[in-house]
């Protein structure tokens, strides 16, 4: 529940290659309902389905944002540019889809509804392309949770447990290598992880905005901030990073899990699972302030951590 006693929302995000515009349109419809409302070559909505409405298009900028008048301001007959325009805009959504994802994009939905989406998933399996498809695939499966109340100590709490389970959250998606050697979710850097996981860091919401955009001056990191922090404080964050395309909201953008839709036996809703388990170190004050005590000394001291995990180990074979 949030503040206002209603059911939590997260969005879903899913990334996949293998089928055109058309055909994820038609899957869509058959297994949720909902009605077409074509917007270009490679962008669609689908609203009023049984899961809310959804929009599906190619994951660039480059098409979500098609400009073509510096392109083609050189020419000075109106029919010509529209001509050409059309042309060169069909011409650059073929090439795309070779390479760039389709989304899926799933306006909010209550938490406990999330299987749902599974219906979508699967009207979408046969023919579609997950992450290990190929080596190019560097798809994800992105959650949006609201946070609310929204303050600093709410974002942090979950900063923090994000940090300390970030591992063991690797593991348990069982992180492709083509995405972890890509640069969508690359790591915290280890002086921000340091500074982060220090039980005494107690900052305000802008000195917790400035240190993260110290450190983070990206959109890509597993647990990307940039959204919440726009939504709480737009001015500072766009005086920073400009350029940076961020769409403000009032949630976490998790980035970490792959798109293995292809793979049998994968769900939207097990991936949410394993994102459950930072929502519980979060909201556990006792247990987190044992982690973070632990992640301090060990950052702090690695080798002798090192050693007594050895230890450890050794004594209990």
């Amino acid at each position: 529940m949030n503040s206002s006693a209603k059911a939590r929302k997260v969005g879903v995000e899913l990334e996949l290659g293998g089928l055109d515009l058309s055909t994820i349109v038609q899957r869509v419809q058959a297994a949720v309902g909902g009605e077409h409302e074509p917007v270009s070559l490679y962008e669609s909505r689908v609203t009023g389905t049984s899961v809310g409405d959804m929009r599906v298009e190619l994951d660039a900028i480059l098409f979500r944002e098609f400009k073509l008048r510096g392109f083609l301001k050189g020419l000075r007959l109106e029919k010509v540019k529209a001509d050409l325009g059309a042309q060169v805009e069909k011409a650059m959504a073929t090439e795309a889809r070779r390479f760039v994802p389709f989304e899926l994009v799933f306006d909010p939905i209550e938490t406990d509804r999330i299987k749902e989406l599974e219906a979508v998933r699967e009207s979408l399996f046969l023919g579609a392309e997950g992450t290990g498809a190929s080596v190019f695939n560097a798809f994800g499966l992105h959650f949006n949770p609201e946070l609310d109340p929204l303050d600093a100590s709410i974002v942090l709490k979950y900063l923090q447990a994000f940090l300390i389970l970030y591992e063991e959250l690797k593991d348990l998606h069982g992180i492709d290598s083509t995405r972890r050697i890509s640069p969508f979710i690359d790591p915290y850097p280890k002086r921000y992880v340091r500074k982060v996981l220090n039980a005494n860091y107690r900052p305000d919401i802008e000195t917790l905005i400035d240190d993260y955009l110290d450190d983070n001056p990206t959109r890509n990191r597993p647990l990307d901030l940039l959204p919440i922090f726009c939504h709480l404080d737009e001015e500072r964050v766009r005086m920073r990073l400009p350029d940076e395309k961020i769409s403000k909201r009032p949630t976490l953008h998790y980035r970490l899990p792959d798109c293995r839709i292809d793979e049998p036996g994968w769900t939207i809703s097990g991936e949410w699972e394993v994102w459950l388990r930072v929502e519980q170190l979060a909201n556990n004050p006792r247990a987190l302030y044992e982690r973070l005590r632990s992640e301090h000394r060990r950052l702090k001291h690695p080798w002798r951590s090192t050693i007594l995990a050895w230890v450890k180990k050794l004594k209990f074979r």
